[in-house]
């Protein structure tokens, strides 16, 4: 069975384990939920409090499954519980990692940032920002090796103001409509997390992202290009039904990752192209190909499918 759901334990009191290759949710010793390890992508806990055994903190890492914990309002991950054995030559990998120039690690950044200001670029177009979408395209084709100029900044600058409007201002601590952000971006984490595991690299050596408390840089280096694709939805969600992030919101917000698209001939989930992502990756990183490349996700319009 496909890793596929995210499940998240919002509710306060819940108990956690691990029966017989399923997760078990229990309230006052009454099971109110049995999913299958296999099934799962990750556990998310929003709640104030839940108990959960090491054993089964144990059982979730040795099914690769990353145990994330976030802030109640802000829905902010404070910490991340992750497997660190999911590939057969992870040590030869991680040395890589460890080993990587800094002109390997510049360029690999160039990279996720253009990328990423194409796909922002993308995200504009779909909702008629025709002027700031142009400006992020050519900023995209102008970017140096580490992004010298920071056209990643200066690209954000525009970006969120022609997605959100004058008076929006991206803080992951607010409790408004960052909120969605949040926990859009914390689906995302997870599924980046899971994907670098796989491919055997370890998340807190990064390219770019260089906090000393962040445990998931090469995670949040990785997510970058992947994070218009949720602006997209929230944008909508926002739209829609307003700034509050309900149960449907979140059922919206995860179901991203199984939107399908076509990725190098091929129609795939984007939680497949995000771990195909982290395997070109490893391949860089080991010498296997020359260069590391990324290819961004352009959105059509309303009635079309994004296409790589």
């Amino acid at each position: 069975m496909t890793q596929t759901r995210i499940i998240e334990i919002s509710e306060d009191g819940k108990t956690l384990a691990v029966e017989r290759g399923f997760l078990i949710v229990r309230e006052n010793n009454i099971e109110i939920g049995k999913i299958p390890l296999d099934s799962i992508l990750s556990v998310v806990c929003t709640c104030l409090y839940a108990t959960i055994t090491t054993g089964t903190i144990e059982k979730l890492a040795q099914n690769g499954i990353p145990l994330i914990i976030c802030t109640r309002k802000t829905k902010v991950p404070t910490s991340i519980i992750i497997p660190l054995e999911c590939n057969y030559r992870q040590a030869d990998v991680i040395q890589a990692q460890a080993d990587a120039t800094l002109p390997q690690r510049k360029r690999i950044w160039q990279k996720i940032v253009s990328a990423k200001l194409l796909q922002q670029s993308s995200v504009l177009e779909y909702f008629n920002k025709i002027d700031v979408s142009k400006r992020l395209k050519t900023y995209s084709q102008l970017v140096k090796s580490g992004d010298s100029d920071n056209l990643e900044g200066q690209g954000a600058a525009y970006y969120w103001k022609a997605l959100m409007g004058d008076t929006f201002r991206r803080d992951k601590n607010a409790e408004d409509s960052n909120i969605l952000f949040n926990y859009a971006y914390t689906i995302l984490r997870a599924a980046t997390l899971r994907a670098l595991c796989s491919a055997g690299l370890h998340p807190s050596l990064g390219v770019h992202h260089k906090t000393s408390t962040n445990k998931c840089r090469l995670a949040d280096d990785l997510m970058e290009p992947f994070r218009p694709l949720f602006d997209i939805e929230v944008k909508t969600i926002i739209h829609d039904s307003g700034e509050k992030l309900t149960n449907n919101a979140k059922r919206i917000l995860c179901s991203v990752l199984e939107k399908r698209y076509l990725h190098n001939g091929q129609i795939s989930a984007v939680k497949q192209i995000i771990t195909e992502t982290a395997i070109a990756l490893t391949k860089y990183y080991l010498h296997e190909v020359s260069e590391f490349n990324l290819c961004p996700i352009k959105i059509k319009n309303l009635k079309q499918e994004y296409l790589l």
